[in-house]
């Protein structure tokens, strides 16, 4: 075969490996096209976690202390709503049905806007079947390009086969890597029946893998052990689980009452209920979970607060208090934001950060740049002005 009909035999075939995956090019999230990735197999996890009724009681005794209230509309607004009946069972302290809850917590509704359900793995999966596997991949390979354990790929310099191989390959030696530099596990806790990918030993989850990358940054920007530090809404816990394993001792989540229930239950199982304290309780737990409804009752002085793909999201009138309390009370703040500036379902306003600081004033920021982790994130530490 002469040289000229090999180029031409090539070409067809990159184009035919376009044509095949045009519909995943365009995935939400992924950082990279992934060009026929091979499909990695997928399933429910277990669930090991036992919910103790001493448990159920505290949660129960910290929700209703906390005294939900209504405030203006926002995206948690309408998932208040949808998860009515989890808050009846957390109100009448009906601990039969918050088992089944916690049990099952990957299934349903519970965790929508928070992290990967087992919705993911099916035909009515919001993009794809194969989304959650690509997923998975474009998560380890962010992560390993992250910790410097994988070169990045140059489009410049890297030929498409040589790009596509290096997308696709056995990804077990990456999570062997990155293991080793976080010095924890990435795998995806037996807590409420998470879906997972196998990956040979290893069972992960796109959140159990994009979310070990924020406490280990912290550390690396120089965040020691013994800094108190706050995260703006936590989603299901899982930043505050690696917080945890990086070894902060003082690490506290706020956020709103019936998602502080799904945060201890979570947190419970994955690390022991010994190392959590609610709303209400003495202890001196490495983590601290509180109501955004007492967030006044906040520590006077934080080192660091954080917030992650949430401020955006939160009503404008909250978000200006959250950042108004961050100002008085601590010394830095990082977010992890998408700044889209989407209106959703044509009535709730979303926001950017850039914007909210410039109109709070006060903040110097110290860097910004494109989130590892994520498409359309944007990473950014800023200092809190002496003067305020």
């Amino acid at each position: 075969m002469n040289r000229r009909l090999k180029k031409m035999i090539a070409k067809v075939q990159r184009k035919a490996v376009l044509k095949r995956n045009v519909k995943s090019l365009r995935f939400p999230t992924l950082t990279r096209p992934l060009l026929d990735a091979p499909i990695l197999p997928t399933r429910r996890h277990d669930n090991a976690a036992v919910f103790e009724d001493a448990l159920l009681d505290r949660i129960c005794t910290a929700y209703i202390a906390a005294e939900d209230s209504a405030g203006e509309d926002d995206i948690w607004t309408e998932l208040t709503a949808e998860n009515a009946g989890f808050i009846k069972a957390l109100k009448s302290r009906n601990f039969a049905d918050l088992r089944n809850y916690f049990n099952h917590l990957f299934s349903g509704q519970l965790l929508f806007g928070m992290g990967h359900t087992d919705l993911f793995l099916t035909a009515k999966s919001p993009y794809d079947p194969n989304y959650f596997s690509f997923r998975c991949r474009d998560t380890i390979l962010s992560l390993a390009e992250a910790l410097a354990v994988k070169t990045l790929p140059s489009n410049q310099q890297t030929s498409l086969d040589d790009y596509v191989a290096s997308t696709n390959g056995d990804l077990a030696p990456y999570i062997e890597k990155i293991e080793a530099e976080l010095g924890h596990a990435i795998t995806a806790p037996p807590v409420g029946q998470p879906p997972v990918a196998e990956i040979g030993p290893y069972l992960v989850s796109p959140d159990s893998i994009r979310h070990a990358y924020v406490p280990y940054r912290l550390r690396q920007l120089g965040f020691q052990a013994n800094a108190r530090i706050m995260e703006i809404g936590g989603g299901f816990g899982n930043v505050a689980r690696y917080a945890f394993l990086q070894g902060f001792l003082d690490y506290t989540i706020v956020d709103i009452p019936y998602v502080n229930a799904i945060q201890a239950a979570f947190l419970a199982g994955a690390i022991g209920d010994e190392n959590i304290t609610l709303y209400g309780e003495a202890s001196s737990a490495a983590l601290k979970i509180m109501p955004s409804t007492r967030k006044q009752a906040l520590p006077e002085k934080l080192e660091l607060a954080l917030n992650m793909d949430s401020l955006p999201e939160i009503n404008y009138e909250e978000s200006s208090e959250y950042l108004r309390l961050v100002k008085a009370r601590s010394k830095f703040f990082f977010s992890v934001n998408q700044e889209a500036e989407k209106t959703h379902k044509g009535k709730i306003e979303q926001y950017c950060v850039p914007d909210l600081i410039r109109k709070e004033g006060g903040f110097t920021r110290l860097h910004r740049h494109p989130y590892w982790m994520e498409q359309g994130y944007a990473e950014e530490l800023f200092a809190i002005d002496a003067a305020t």
